[in-house]
C-alpha cells in the first residue's frame, strides 16, 4: 500500500513542532512517507526570531522517505496557508494527511489513517478521515463510525472530496438557510456552527475548517472517527492565540492498533445522538462573561468546570474588576507605537464585545463595559447628565452622534432613561466591520450604524455628539475634532479621557489590556488640558466638568480622567 503524503503546517512553536515530528516518528509507516512541511512567515517583527528557530529544526528532521520544506516569503495565515498548502499537495497525490504543529499522534495514527484512505478511496460519500474523536458517551458504540461533515484536528481526505470545498461561506450560508438545514448543522441546536459561519462571513474569524465542515455538510457527505481519539491537542496552553490548557485537555489518546469499520456507509444516528446529547447536556456552561466565541466553543467541547473558568478568566459578572490595564513608553509618532499593537479592529475583540452586548441586548445581563457584563450598571453619570441637558436644549428630543460608540454601548447602558424622551435617535460611527455587525445584529428604530460623520449627518441630522473614551484612542484626534466644530452640532459631551494634571505636552503611550479581558495592545493618548480646551474654546463654552472614576495612570506623571460637558456658542 502506498502512504498517503503528511503535510504539517507550522509557524512560530518550535517546541510543539518538535513534539508533533516525534510522535510522527514513532509510527513505523513514518519511514515510508513523504513529509511536507509550510512554515508561514512572521506577521510581525516580534515573531521573526521563533519562526526562524522553527526553520532552523525543520532541517534537521529525518525519519521520513522525503522531507519537502516550503518556507514562505510573506504571513499567509492559517486559513490562506492550508487552503493553498492542501490544493497544492493533493493536486499531486490523489489524497493527503494533514495535521498542524500542536496535533501529537498516536503511535497508531498513520497505520488508521492510511488504512481508512486506501478503504474508502472509491467511496463517494465518503470524504474524509478523522483523527480526534469528542469527549462523549462512546459505551458500546462501534469501533469507528461515520458522522455528516468533516473536522479538523488532524485528518485525512482525497481529491475526489477537497474539489467540494467551497470558500465562500455566504454561498454555504445561504445554502444552509435556503435548504432548511440550520438546525441540523447546529445539531439540533446544540451547537454554534452556523454562528462561526458567519462570523467567518463578517470577518470575526478567519476560519478555514467551519467553510470545509459546511461544503462537506452540504453535499451530505461523510466523515470516519474513531471511537477513541487518536490524536491529542497541545496548542491551549498560552503558545497560540487562543486560552490556557494548564492540563485540563491532556487526556491520553488511544494506543489501539487495528480498527472495525462500519458494515454500511450511512450516518451513525446513535453516534450522531450521543455528540447531540453531550453538546446539550453541556450547555449549562456557557458563561455569558468576558469569553471569545472560540472559548465558548472551548467550554463546551471539554465541559470547563466554573473553577476552572475562573482560574483561567479571572472573574464573573458582578464581581469586582480587579484587573490592571497599563500605560507605558514616549512614543514620538503614531506609527512607531502601532508597529508593536495588534489594532483596534482585532476580531478578538470585535468578538468579545459583539458577544457582551448580545447578551445586554437580549435581557441576560443589563450592562457592558470594554466587553466585560455585568448584572448591574457602572452608569457614567457626566455622561447621563450630558445627554439628558442636550435633550433638555432640543425640547425633550435626543438626537446623538455616537463616534466611536462600540456596537451600543453608552446607548445600551442609558436607555432605562432615554426611554422617557420624546424621542431618540442614536447614530454610531464606527469602523468598518463594527458598522458591518451593528447593521445585522443590532439596529433598530432608535440605534443606527454609519460609516462616516457625514453619512450619519446627511442621514439623520444629529444634534449632539459623544465622544466617550475615543479620542486616546484616534491617531489623529485633534483633526476628529475639528471635523466635529465645522458640523456645529449645539453639544458636545467627551467622557472617560485622560488630561495630564501638570502643563505637560500630549503624549502618545501603548495601553496593554490584560488577559483577563483580552490580549491586546494598541496606542493611546493622553492630553494637555489647556491645548485641548483652547482648540474648543472659539466655538463652545465649557458647561461643566467632572472628574470620571477612571483611575488608570502613567508611572511618571500624574492624570485625571475628565468628563466635560460643551455648549455652542451663539
Amino acid at each position: 500500500m502506498k502512504y498517503a503524503p503528511i503535510i504539517i503546517f507550522v509557524y512560530n512553536r518550535p517546541d510543539h513542532t518538535k513534539r508533533v515530528i516525534d510522535s510522527l516518528i514513532a509510527n513505523k509507516e513514518a519511514s515510508d512517507s513523504d513529509l511536507i512541511i509550510y512554515s508561514d512567515f512572521a506577521k510581525t517583527e516580534v515573531h521573526i526570531k521563533k519562526v526562524n528557530e522553527v526553520r532552523s529544526y525543520l532541517k534537521e528532521i529525518k525519519g521520513f522517505r522525503s522531507i519537502r520544506i516550503i518556507e514562505r516569503a510573506e504571513n499567509y495565515g492559517l486559513a490562506k496557508s492550508i487552503i493553498s498548502g492542501v490544493s497544492e499537495v493533493i493536486d499531486q497525490s490523489e489524497s493527503v494527511i494533514v495535521l498542524e504543529d500542536d496535533i501529537l499522534v498516536s503511535p497508531y495514527f498513520l497505520q488508521f489513517m492510511n488504512s481508512s484512505l486506501e478503504k474508502y478511496k472509491n467511496e463517494e460519500k465518503v470524504a474524509s478521515i478523522h483523527g480526534y474523536s469528542y469527549p462523549m458517551d462512546t459505551t458500546d458504540l462501534d469501533d469507528t463510525y461515520f458522522i455528516r461533515g468533516a473536522d479538523c484536528w488532524g485528518w485525512a481526505t482525497w481529491k475526489r472530496a477537497w474539489q467540494y470545498f467551497e470558500p465562500d461561506g455566504e454561498k454555504l450560508r445561504d445554502q444552509l438557510i435556503r435548504e432548511e438545514l440550520v438546525a441540523r448543522f447546529d445539531y439540533d441546536n446544540t451547537y454554534p456552527f452556523f454562528q462561526m459561519l458567519t462570523d467567518q462571513i463578517l470577518g470575526r474569524n478567519n476560519s478555514w475548517a467551519i467553510r470545509w465542515h459546511a461544503s462537506i455538510f452540504l453535499n451530505n457527505m461523510l466523515t470516519l472517527y474513531p471511537k477513541e481519539s487518536l490524536i491529542l491537542n497541545i496548542g491551549l496552553d498560552n503558545s497560540g492565540t487562543h486560552c490556557d490548557d494548564n492540563g485540563y485537555l491532556s487526556k491520553e489518546f488511544s494506543t489501539k492498533k487495528n480498527h472495525k469499520y462500519p458494515s454500511i456507509i450511512e450516518e451513525n444516528n446513535e453516534a450522531r445522538s450521543r455528540m447531540v446529547k453531550y453538546f446539550r447536556s453541556i450547555s449549562k456552561h456557557q458563561i455569558p462573561t468576558r469569553i471569545s466565541l472560540f472559548t465558548k466553543i472551548f467550554v463546551r467541547l471539554f465541559g470547563l468546570s466554573k473553577r476552572i473558568l475562573i482560574r483561567l478568566f479571572g472573574f464573573f459578572r458582578n464581581q469586582q474588576r480587579t484587573v490592571e490595564i497599563t500605560f507605558t513608553g514616549n512614543y514620538q509618532t503614531w506609527e512607531d507605537a502601532s508597529a508593536i499593537c495588534s489594532g483596534y479592529d482585532s476580531d478578538i475583540i470585535i468578538s468579545k464585545v459583539k458577544e457582551s452586548l448580545q447578551f445586554v441586548r437580549d435581557g441576560k445581563a443589563v450592562y457592558e463595559r470594554d466587553s466585560v457584563i455585568f448584572d448591574t450598571i457602572e452608569y457614567s453619570q457626566p455622561l447621563l447628565i450630558g445627554l439628558l441637558f442636550a435633550s433638555a436644549l432640543n425640547g425633550g428630543k435626543l438626537k446623538v452622534l455616537d463616534f466611536g460608540g462600540s456596537l451600543g454601548s453608552s446607548y445600551f447602558q442609558n436607555r432605562k432613561f432615554l426611554s422617557k424622551l420624546a424621542l431618540v435617535e442614536w447614530s454610531i460611527v464606527e469602523q468598518e466591520k463594527m458598522v458591518t455587525i451593528g447593521k445585522l445584529e443590532f439596529e433598530n428604530k432608535e440605534l443606527r450604524f454609519f460609516h462616516s460623520i457625514n453619512e450619519a449627518v446627511e442621514n439623520r441630522q444629529p444634534d449632539s455628539v459623544i465622544l466617550s473614551s475615543v479620542l486616546p484612542y484616534i491617531k489623529n484626534p485633534y483633526e476628529v475634532l475639528a471635523l466635529i466644530k465645522k458640523f456645529n452640532f449645539e453639544t458636545i459631551v467627551i467622557d472617560r479621557t485622560p488630561f495630564f494634571v501638570k502643563d505637560l505636552p500630549d503624549r502618545i503611550t501603548i495601553e496593554t489590556v490584560p488577559p483577563e479581558i483580552y490580549t491586546a495592545k494598541y496606542p493611546a493618548w493622553f492630553f494637555n488640558y489647556k491645548r485641548f480646551m483652547d482648540f474648543l474654546s472659539d466655538q463652545y463654552e465649557l458647561v461643566e466638568s467632572f472628574e470620571s472614576n477612571d483611575k488608570y495612570s502613567l508611572a511618571d506623571a500624574e492624570i485625571i480622567y475628565r468628563a466635560l460637558i460643551f455648549k455652542r456658542k451663539k
